[in-house]
């Protein structure tokens, strides 16, 4: 079981559907290394939280994957994460209110969470679902 930290922002030039899948490009960093049943905890950009007058409230839900499907759009290799449960938080959490910013690299859309910490960032997650 791995734990992504994923952007998923309004308005995404990609074809996600709140609630219920994931899509990404399978070039980017970690786009080959998603299986099922990995987590992603999702994440909006600095820009999206502010524009939505969020701040610092930037971590939206997590969702536990079911199935990812792989086919080509436009010539790309794409892949979407199907989830098996889905929760949104009420309000979006702070990096502080989990207790760290657990991304490897914020440039990133996709990050994988250390071995060593993902068992405490969903520890820190389940207090607010």
């Amino acid at each position: 079981m791995k734990v992504f930290v994923v952007n998923q922002n309004p308005n995404s030039i990609y074809d996600d559907v709140d609630g219920e899948r994931y899509q990404y490009p399978k070039r980017i960093p970690c786009g080959r290394q998603i299986d099922v049943g990995d987590f992603l905890v999702f994440n909006l950009s600095k820009k999206a939280a502010t524009k939505l007058g969020l701040a610092n409230n930037r971590i939206t839900g997590i969702a536990k994957i079911s199935e990812l499907i792989d086919y080509k759009q436009n010539e790309k290799e794409m892949g979407i994460a199907i989830y098996e449960w889905y929760k949104k938080f009420p309000t979006p959490l702070t990096f502080d209110q989990i207790g760290d910013d657990y991304r490897t690299n914020i440039n990133n859309s996709m990050n994988k969470v250390d071995e060593d910490k993902k068992f405490l960032l969903i520890t820190s997650l389940l207090k607010y679902l």
